[in-house]
């Protein structure tokens, strides 16, 4: 869709040049329907990559986030971080930072993204 709009974009810019050539030319009816063909079409692609550009933000924002939660088997120690690819429920990941005990993926859960209220 973005290329769609781009070509006509780059087409529409195309004909305001060629409007103004026939201006100079003396063509009146010619450049009035190429002025108003490509102004018409430059709004219009321009607005389709505004909308574009507003959804992908919006579904950025809904995308939800994937955390593990690690956990110390000795002490407890807890650990929230972002999932990384391969965590697995009790998968071993490294020692802990308190007591040098074995840290495991305890839980995988996704996080609901936050509701906008609109006042």
């Amino acid at each position: 869709m973005v290329i769609f709009s781009v070509i006509i974009l780059a087409w529409a810019v195309w004909a305001m040049y060629s409007a103004f050539n026939f201006q100079q030319q003396g063509n009146m009816e010619s450049f009035y329907f190429y002025a108003i063909a490509s102004s018409v079409a430059i709004v219009l692609a321009v607005s389709s990559i505004m909308q574009m550009r507003r959804r992908i933000v919006m579904l950025q924002s809904l995308a939800t986030k994937v955390l593990s939660i690690v956990l110390c088997g000795n002490c407890g120690f807890k650990v929230v971080r972002a999932f990384a690819e391969g965590d697995f429920v009790y998968k071993e990941v490294g020692k802990c930072q308190q007591c040098s005990g074995t840290m495991r993926v305890d839980s995988i859960y996704a996080e609901e993204p936050a509701k906008k209220s609109r006042l």
